[in-house]
């Protein structure tokens, strides 16, 4: 499809991030005919992987970077599209529409991407040395370091556990240390956290919730009742967008992240975002929300570029084949689960199937309307059910 017609001079694009949404946004403008400039400055020294790998194979993969990567190297050069890595940006000029770079290097744009992604969350309590699992070099030491001694995960979400379900095949022991009283309850529906958590304890892994932490740094955790945790430590406490470039470009931003439309426009011409950083019009709501998934991430890539072009004056072109509706999946000792939508909204849930053995539809409802659902077990299950959400949806969307 070649839709996007001879680029002007100065058409060129910048996208700030080499993620999955930066990299499909960079692809799908090729795929359209765009043969303007194209350049992704990453801050990692690889060429752009597939970060889902860090924790979901932790242990159980060689995660080496010709392994892990997204494209052979000559991918991106066959398509021509330039690919800076181990580069800070460190400021936008909205007014010049330049990117500034930490090493002084500006590089001029007509459309920014801002494809940032997060940075992991912080507390008081935990030491600021604690690491984190968020790029690929966090993998490789975290392979060195577990198979010698205790491994004490702080938070329970998904990312943690799944990083402790991978931590079991080699640590001596692992133990997950949760504020709340339950784990995954913002996210699954009761039956179902309960199911993960069985799993976990089946493979030895210590879950402890309602845990209050006093102090915790790479070695030890301790608690406010005076309990005391020592081995490998890690924080796995979720993440923050990342909105400091949007606030340097002048962009609005909120607590979810950088503040688009459902077209992925941010508040200042010629910036967008996409990715973890984008905060869009929550589809039942209408209040800024951002969804940390692979597929939502490449459905920004596919959009953005689209809103690009459009923005550029190309000839019409059909939309991309996106969906508004989050679709996340995890594995857990070679247990699958999807999750559609936002199960975390629902009030009433409806069970199909064997949950403790994973082998089961929940279909999530907040009144008469389907808001969310999860397949344990079944991955053609959840998609069905992403697309069952959607076409549920009658809500009115904020543009």
């Amino acid at each position: 499809m070649t839709t996007a017609g001879p680029a002007r001079p100065g058409d060129a694009v910048v996208i700030v991030g080499g993620g999955v949404a930066g990299i499909t946004a960079a692809e799908s403008l090729r795929s359209a005919g765009f043969t303007g400039p194209v350049t992704v400055i990453g801050e990692e020294p690889q060429l752009p992987y597939r970060r889902t790998a860090l924790s979901k194979d932790l242990l159980a993969a060689d995660l080496s970077p010709d392994k892990i990567r997204l494209r052979k190297p000559e991918f991106w050069a066959e398509r021509d599209i330039t690919i800076v890595t181990g580069t800070t940006v460190a400021a936008v000029d909205a007014e010049t529409r330049e990117v500034v770079c930490a090493d002084g290097r500006r590089v001029g744009y007509r459309a920014l991407v801002l494809a940032t992604g997060g940075r992991p969350r912080t507390v008081d309590t935990v030491d600021p040395t604690v690491p984190s699992l968020r790029h690929h070099g966090d993998a490789l030491e975290l392979q060195r370091r577990l198979p010698s001694q205790p491994v004490v995960i702080i938070g329970g979400g998904l990312i943690g556990l799944e990083i402790a379900a991978s931590a079991t095949a080699v640590a001596p022991s692992v133990t997950v240390l949760e504020a709340a009283p339950t784990v995954l309850a913002r996210v699954l529906p009761a039956q179902a956290a309960d199911a993960v958590v069985a799993l976990h304890h089946d493979h030895g892994v210590a879950i402890h919730t309602g845990v209050d932490i006093a102090a915790a740094t790479p070695t030890t955790v301790t608690t406010t009742d005076g309990t005391r945790y020592e081995g490998t430590v890690l924080s796995a406490i979720g993440m923050v967008p990342d909105t400091a470039l949007a606030r340097s470009a002048g962009a609005e931003v909120g607590p979810a992240g950088i503040l688009v439309d459902r077209d992925l426009r941010s508040s200042v011409p010629g910036v967008y975002a996409a990715g973890d950083a984008a905060a869009t019009p929550h589809p039942l709501t209408g209040e800024p929300a951002r969804a940390e998934q692979w597929m939502t991430a490449t459905d920004h890539g596919k959009l953005v570029a689209a809103t690009i072009l459009a923005d550029f004056g190309a000839d019409e072109a059909p939309a991309p084949a996106v969906s508004p509706i989050p679709l996340a999946w995890t594995i857990h000792y070679s247990r699958n689960m999807q999750l559609a939508g936002w199960p975390g909204m629902a009030d009433r849930v409806v069970a199909e199937g064997d949950v403790a053995g994973f082998d089961a539809e929940i279909r999530c409802y907040l009144g008469e309307d389907l808001v969310g659902g999860v397949a344990l077990g079944r991955p053609v299950a959840g998609r069905a059910m992403r697309t069952q959400i959607e076409d549920a949806l009658t809500a009115p969307v904020r543009r």
